[in-house]
């Protein structure tokens, strides 16, 4: 299953009780509180207070995913699909000198995150985007088609006397579409200047063009998205309405993670995205669009910790692990393509249907599109029409995938699969573990089962480790015990030693209390019954509209200033409205059109 980091497995069972303060609040901060006992409905966790604005990032650099999708679609509208193609391969290799974005999430936690929230610029953004600036620059001035076809017939036609003219227009068209916006007079002239640089002469031409096109791409207007805000919103100060090509950029980057296309350019020029039903108009035909399935289809990578998926094929060729395996042998795409089942199981309840968000929970549908992961759960492999029917009566639902399962190990992780789904589906925060508590995961036992081992090592009556392991981490991790370290299906645990020798089998226990609200003790006997209590509590629905909030807004979500936002997303999302319509719906409301000019803390 996801997240192999830091995992607390070995207590002292005679520390002092350091966690004392916060067991006796249940050891946990989350959504509704850790006395919560469900009375109340789950939006009621958030305050609404329309006069509120959540700060946002002073400046919004573009993530290294929007970046290149930007150079792409930039290199394709300045010389047709094929050549731009081919300009864009020929750029590659500078683009991969780019940082990538590391994954940032909400204080305190230690896993999980979205990459749109890192917002850090190093000397290294500076000179790649340089460097990619020269490279497209080349591409396009490389022949005199390609710079006709980039600037116009009038940077070849050898006549001066439309010289001023033709880079002018160059000018205004490349950089209405490299910074998203018109140019103002005064950056006319600056890029004229760029242009003349020490001189020019009809040889010199293209230089002075790829000396435009290398300062227009390594601008800050070019690397962020930058908003100055048109009208202020009414009676506040510090609000304001973005203009109609700021709006273009916002939507365009969330929803597609590119540049505006030429529609909603056209948008943004005429003013439609000004009145309501031009801009609902927009939102609903880009919502429609591919792109928009592979944008939210990272989304769900990065809500449910997928990219933490370590190889399965690692430990293929040793001993223990080829026991373990038996007649199922990983290949380097496995773990990708466990992943990849889970994505298209999420996307197909957004997008193919009118999916909910229970659905994500109890749909019993097989999505792998590939023998490994359809031999996993015993169906043949989905290629094309309705998905085949899992007949496993104990695997249905998000919680038994087998990427929310496997581990690359011989062993599961019960402890990290509680982690997961306490912070990531229930954004409840967890203690620290003690200074003394050992990071690695547990040993595999050759005579106890692996839920055993973690009792005896982080259940102990009177440990640091009890109080939160006991409680709120590890019974949320046994429900699914009745799946292996690949995901398989299983009754009981075969035990190994070392060499991979069979030392015995020993039944599967995996009913457990796992108190998904506060101090309820309703028992779940497996991954089944927890995933019930899950949807029907409407936490993981709250949570859920959090981590849609930070993808959007590419920060931490404040459940104070979002609270309106928050609330209405989670009502929908609890009533059962499609889960298509909730997130469609973030880009509809006030707050994805306006911005507030207090700036977001780092």
């Amino acid at each position: 299953m996801p997240a192999q980091r830091k995992t607390l497995t070995r207590c002292r069972p005679l520390v002092p009780l350091v966690f004392a303060p916060l067991l006796a609040s249940g050891c946990i901060d989350g959504v509704g509180g850790s006395d919560d006992d469900g009375a109340e409905e789950p939006w009621s966790a958030f305050s609404c207070d329309e006069a509120l604005r959540a700060p946002a990032p002073a400046l919004r650099r573009l993530s290294k995913a929007q970046y290149e999708n930007t150079v792409g679609d930039l290199l394709a509208w300045a010389l047709g699909a094929t050549e731009g193609r081919a300009a864009f391969e020929a750029v590659a290799p500078s683009l991969q000198v780019l940082p990538a974005d590391d994954r940032r999430s909400i204080p305190g936690l230690l896993h999980g995150g979205f990459r749109r929230l890192d917002q850090d610029v190093a000397q290294e953004h500076v000179n790649a985007a340089h460097a990619v600036g020269r490279a497209v620059a080349a591409e396009l001035t490389a022949t005199p088609e390609r710079l006709e076809a980039a600037v116009g017939a009038c940077a070849m036609d050898g006549d001066p006397s439309n010289d001023e003219d033709c880079v002018d227009a160059f000018i205004l068209s490349f950089g209405e579409r490299a910074l998203r916006r018109p140019l103002a007079e005064h950056e006319l002239w600056f890029y004229r200047d760029v242009f003349v640089g020490d001189g020019v002469r009809p040889e010199t031409y293209p230089q002075g063009f790829a000396d435009i096109i290398v300062v227009m791409l390594s601008s800050p207007q070019f690397l962020y998205t930058v908003e100055h805000g048109q009208e202020r919103v009414e009676g506040r100060d510090d609000v304001y309405w973005l203009s109609d090509w700021e709006l273009a950029s916002r939507l365009s980057y969330h929803l597609w993670q590119t540049m505006p296309d030429d529609e909603l350019f056209e948008a943004a020029r005429s003013g439609a995205l000004s009145t309501e039903e031009g801009y609902a108009a927009q939102v609903d035909r880009m919502f429609a669009d591919p792109r928009t399935r592979k944008a939210v289809g990272t989304f769900y990578r990065e809500w449910l910790w997928l990219d933490d998926l370590p190889p399965m094929d690692a430990l293929l060729g040793t001993p223990l692990y080829q026991a373990f395996a038996g007649d199922f042998t990983p290949t380097p795409e496995t773990t990708e393509n466990m992943i990849g089942e889970v994505v298209d199981l999420a996307l197909h309840y957004t997008f193919s249907t009118d999916g909910t968000f229970a659905d994500l929970f109890d749909s019993r549908l097989s999505f792998a599109r590939t023998q490994d992961v359809a031999q996993i759960y015993g169906v043949p492999p989905w290629t094309n029409g309705e998905p085949p029917v899992i007949d496993d009566p104990a695997r249905g639902g998000l919680l038994t995938r087998a990427a929310l399962l496997a581990t690359g190990t011989t062993n599961t992780r019960p402890i990290m699969k509680g982690v997961f789904i306490r912070t990531a589906l229930l954004c409840d925060m967890i203690p620290p573990p003690p200074d003394n508590a050992n990071a690695m995961p547990p040993d595999l036992s050759p005579d106890q089962t692996t839920r055993e081992v973690v009792e005896a090592l982080t259940e102990q009556p009177g440990s640091a480790c009890a109080g939160c392991h006991a409680t709120l981490i590890n019974p949320l991790g046994y429900a699914t015990e009745n799946f292996d370290a690949l995901g398989r299906s299983r009754s009981e645990q075969v035990l190994f030693d070392t060499e991979g020798k069979v030392t015995g089998r020993k039944p599967i226990e995996t009913e457990a209390i796992p108190r998904v609200i506060g101090t309820d003790d309703t028992p779940a006997r497996d991954g089944l019954e927890l995933s019930a209590l899950i949807v029907d509590s409407g936490r993981a629905q709250a949570c859920f509209a959090r981590h849609w909030v930070r993808f959007t807004f590419a920060r931490p979500e404040d459940v104070m200033a979002d609270g309106c936002m928050l609330q209405e997303l989670t009502e929908d999302l609890t009533r059962g409205a499609s889960l298509a319509e909730v997130l469609r719906s973030i880009a509809l409301r006030p707050e994805f059109r306006q911005r507030s000019f207090e700036e977001a803390a780092p």
